[in-house]
């Protein structure tokens, strides 16, 4: 592994939503957080001294941020939920006195089990893999560790070793969280 890393993180690095999570037999009540991202990039030098462009890193980070921007996220996998897509708009049940019922737009839906802070971590690691391979960039990049800070105390980190994707240990593009 490589000595070198860089890291991005505050600023305009995060996103607001909305969303609840399912822990132990109950439902939290629908509520928000201003979300903080860091990303931390490990991998060896290019020829010209650096490990990869803070510049592309952010605007690449910020634009998968701005997805989840002012949304609620909705884990479409929970086996709490009963989750239907109905014509412009989302229904979710939880059971007979949780209900919710959520415009199209106002919603971003997850290929998750559950919306906590460490799926979000993972799933934003691996939609910044998508976009660097869209991109056709990150070919040097050993790891990548995302973290998603929920409140000042409270961060979730998930790390992607690219060199297991690389060899096919992994997927980058496999759905996060669960079966």
């Amino acid at each position: 592994m490589s000595p070198w890393k860089i890291l991005i993180e505050r600023g305009n690095l995060g996103f607001s939503a909305a969303h609840f999570i399912t822990m132990e037999g109950r439902c939290e009540p629908l509520h928000g957080h201003n979300y903080g991202v860091r990303v931390e990039v490990s991998g060896g030098l290019t020829a010209d001294s650096y490990v990869f462009d803070f510049v592309t890193l952010k605007e690449i980070v910020r634009a998968l941020c701005k997805e989840w921007e002012h949304r609620f996220l909705l884990p479409l996998r929970n086996p709490y939920l009963d989750v239907r897509e109905r014509a412009g708009g989302w229904e979710i049940v939880y059971d007979a006195e949780t209900r919710y019922v959520l415009p199209s737009s106002a919603v971003a839906t997850l290929d998750t089990d559950n919306a906590t802070t460490e799926r979000l971590a993972e799933l934003l690691a691996h939609r910044l893999v998508a976009a660097l391979r869209a991109r056709g960039l990150g070919g040097g990049i050993e790891r990548i560790v995302v973290g998603v800070e929920e409140t000042e105390m409270q961060t979730a980190f998930y790390t992607l070793d690219m060199l297991d994707l690389s060899a096919g240990a992994g997927n980058a593009t496999h759905p996060p969280g669960g079966a």
